[in-house]
């Protein structure tokens, strides 16, 4: 089977036109819209995105403003938060999903895509998928986790304050991140809620599967817990691919997505 592909562009203040990847085939009956991680460029994301086509599924994907492909980059002058994601970004992608086929889309978010995912469908009708994402909030931590998480929070908003960005190349932490958006993550961090971000919290009706991949450090079992609270009912699936990939299990599995892939097509299926 060949895909076919589309670009389109979405617009976003301050940034040149933002490339739209659109990989689709028309007997496809669901649409993703992929959200990656924080400073993960959408071309790492090459093999999942083949895998779910070759799947029957049609895929929607773009770099967030200033990342990857997209230019200018985030500096002190190119800032935004989750917010700006939230209402600008996300709805422009979701609408050329419906342009592509009108129904109800489905956000796959990993880490941070999840986030913003699960906000999204707070007050939209989306269906949602959050892959190695949690609750950011420190409680939701082993002591180990809350003293580096805590520690993050310092070292990124000490960097900020210094650059108005996060220059998190320098320290393995993403490429540049806007600061407003790691502003946002630090709040989370300490306070456990995103309601700095969208006011008043519900528990969404919409539905949504959490996968949780073993001894992933950086969203572990119970952050994952603590962000599918924000669906009525949830479902959370653990996933142990220390076997089968080394590495960091927070991002390692984007490389060999098979099994993850398999565990959304039973899901888009029930």
């Amino acid at each position: 089977m060949t895909e076919n592909v589309l670009q389109k562009s979405l617009h976003f203040y301050q940034s040149d036109a933002i490339a739209v990847d659109i990989y689709h085939q028309l007997n496809n009956k669901t649409n993703i819209i992929l959200l990656p991680a924080l400073g993960v460029a959408i071309s790492k994301y090459d093999t999942l995105i083949q895998t779910l086509v070759q799947h029957n599924f049609n895929v929607i994907t773009a770099d967030y403003p200033g990342c990857g492909r997209n230019t200018p980059t985030v500096s002190a002058d190119f800032d935004y938060g989750y917010a700006d994601l939230l209402g600008y970004f996300i709805p422009q992608l979701v609408q050329m999903s419906k342009d592509l086929l009108d129904q109800k889309p489905v956000l796959l978010g990993h880490s941070l895509g999840g986030h913003l995912a699960t906000l999204y469908a707070q007050h939209e009708e989306v269906d949602v998928i959050g892959i190695a994402t949690g609750n950011i909030g420190f409680l939701n931590w082993n002591l180990k986790g809350k003293f580096n998480i805590l520690k993050a929070v310092t070292v990124f908003n000490t960097m900020i304050y210094k650059d108005d960005y996060l220059a998190g190349y320098k320290i393995g932490f993403g490429n540049k991140e806007a600061k407003t958006l790691m502003q946002d993550w630090s709040k989370t961090v300490l306070t456990g809620h995103y309601k700095h971000i969208i006011g008043d919290e519900v528990i969404s009706d919409n539905v949504a599967l959490f996968i949780q991949m073993k001894n992933d450090e950086f969203a572990p079992l119970s952050s994952t817990l603590a962000l599918s609270r924000y669906f009525k009912n949830p479902q959370i699936e653990r996933l142990d691919l220390t076997q089968d990939i080394q590495g960091n299990q927070h991002s390692a599995w984007i490389k060999q997505p098979e099994k993850v892939v398999s565990i959304i097509q039973s899901w888009i299926k029930r």
